[in-house]
Order: structure tokens, then C-alpha cells, then sequence
């Protein structure tokens, strides 16, 4: 009896442990992409954890994506992510030559968009705008609509 009892509670014991261990690899940002007016060229997705280089410094993002575009919208996910404050700026770089377009008077020629999906008014918003909260062990979603 008691061996059968030890032998049960083992069995309890591997289920939930194997669970925890499913949802931690689960864990991360999922960013969907929507509102692309065409499927031509690449999303590219830059992650900020502060805002040092944020919006318009990639090299300064702690990740980045470049997303292929399947009925106007894209999809990423970033996993292995510490707890913390994060922002997310996307570009719909149409042409696929890595930076964005502007016209004569320096206004966006491609689409363009923050987390929150919000928008500055004489330039992108702030770090502290832009920004959300991370958690660990649970995926963090958010959809970000582009602007043209």
C-alpha cells in the first residue's frame, strides 16, 4: 500500500513539474502586426527594454525581427524575456532597404508604428508612452496597428 501511495504521489509530483516546465517555455512577447496596406518588402520589429536608442536607433534594441508579410499583417514572438518595462517600433520597410523613407519635408513615406499604438505629436512618442509591462512565466500579447 504504501509503495502504491509513493508511486502515485511520484506520478503527481512529474505532471505538475512538467506542466511549470510547459508554461516557462511559453513564456514571451507575442506582437501582431496589422493595418499593412500590401504584402511587399518586410516588417522590421525593434524591442527596447529603456530608452536609450528608442525609436530610432535598432542597433540599440535588445531584439529585433524582420518579418515577412502574409494578408497585410505580421507576426512575432520574443521569448527568454526578464521581467521589466519594454517598447516595440515597427517599420513596414516596403522597398526592403533596411531604413525609412521620407518625403521632401521629412515625413514618413513608409508605414510606422509604436506599442500602445501611440503616436507623437511632432515625432514618435516616448519610451514612457510606448512602453508595457513584462511579467515572467506568462506571454505578454499585444497587436500594433500601422500608420501611413
Amino acid at each position: 500500500m504504501k509503495i502504491i501511495f509513493c508511486s502515485i504521489l511520484s506520478t503527481v509530483f512529474f505532471f505538475i513539474l512538467t506542466s511549470f516546465n510547459r508554461i516557462k517555455k511559453e513564456e514571451g512577447l507575442s506582437i501582431v502586426i496589422t493595418n499593412l496596406r500590401n504584402n511587399k518588402g518586410h516588417v522590421l520589429v525593434s524591442l527596447y527594454n529603456g530608452a536609450e536608442g528608442y525609436p530610432d536607433k535598432p542597433e540599440k534594441a535588445i531584439r529585433k525581427g524582420r518579418l515577412i508579410i502574409k494578408d497585410n499583417s505580421a507576426w512575432v514572438k520574443f521569448t527568454g524575456l526578464p521581467a521589466g518595462k519594454y517598447a516595440v517600433a515597427i517599420l513596414h520597410d516596403e522597398n526592403d532597404d533596411q531604413k525609412m523613407n521620407t518625403n521632401f519635408f521629412g515625413l514618413p513615406k513608409e508605414g510606422y508604428g509604436f506599442s500602445n499604438n501611440v503616436m507623437g505629436t511632432f515625432g514618435p512618442p516616448s519610451f514612457t508612452k510606448a512602453s508595457f509591462s513584462i511579467n515572467t512565466n506568462i506571454v505578454t500579447s499585444i497587436s500594433i496597428k500601422i500608420k501611413y
